[in-house]
């Protein structure tokens, strides 16, 4: 596990986006993700989803990171087909 990100478990579901928005903390830095709503999911049903798989979502993050998928504002959006 990267020890560099500290997640902040703060899920919510983004009409804006139709993903399920959390944060973590790299280097002093709130990082915000996105992860997209695959088709045929509820809105509901997707926020609990990835509330229970909350460890599988945070190796993708943590794989993101690494590979610096984040855009110039600190943003991650990850594919919820994963």
């Amino acid at each position: 596990m990267n020890q560099q990100l500290i997640f902040n478990h703060d899920f919510s579901f983004d009409e804006n986006t139709d993903s399920v928005s959390c944060s973590c903390l790299a280097a002093g830095m709130r990082l915000r993700i996105y992860i997209k709503k695959p088709q045929g999911w509820d809105n509901q049903s997707w926020l609990e989803q990835i509330k229970e798989d909350c460890f599988y979502w945070e190796e993708q993050i943590e794989e993101a990171a690494k590979a610096d998928r984040f855009n110039t504002d600190g943003v991650l959006y990850l594919d919820g087909s994963a």
